[in-house]
């Protein structure tokens, strides 16, 4: 099922799009507006040439949704992994041995999300293309909750 949202702005080929926070990514607050408990402000592909004021259903490029997924979560997930488990089974037996691995590795496991977090971000720029951004596929009419 596509979402809808309302269009509050336009710049240039994007719209602007105001729509209610699914219960799916209620606390994720990736989005531009993420602090926003209920609704969420995201930049479309305007497709429909949707004026200001119209109702819109968004889709997103199947193969662009799961590796923006895979972007956002799997590669700190494996960064987690490699740090625990690699600093686990090879650093602290070889440089400490007689220190109990448990903390440091999970201190190292850590790190390395923050820092997969880190270069995800400054990368950020390269992953605005239209392959990860949702499109502005028709107008619709608005949804009886959502008003």
């Amino acid at each position: 099922m596509a979402e809808k949202g309302v269009v509050v702005d336009r710049k240039n080929n994007l719209a602007v799009i105001k729509l209610r926070r699914q219960e799916a990514c209620a606390k994720c607050r990736a989005c531009i507006a993420g602090m926003s408990e209920q609704e969420m402000i995201m930049e479309a592909e305007n497709r429909c040439n949707a004026q200001v004021g119209d109702w819109v259903e968004l889709e997103m490029v199947g193969s662009g949704f799961f590796e923006a997924v895979l972007i956002m979560y799997g590669i700190p997930c494996l960064c987690f992994l490699v740090g625990l488990l690699g600093s686990y089974y090879l650093v602290m037996p070889r440089f400490f041995p007689s220190t109990s691995p448990d903390v440091p590795s999970f201190v190292c496991g850590i790190v390395l999300t923050v820092l997969a977090y880190l270069v995800i971000r400054s990368q950020e720029h390269r992953f605005a293309t239209q392959k990860y951004r949702p499109i502005a596929a028709r107008i619709t009419t608005p949804d009886p909750e959502t008003m």
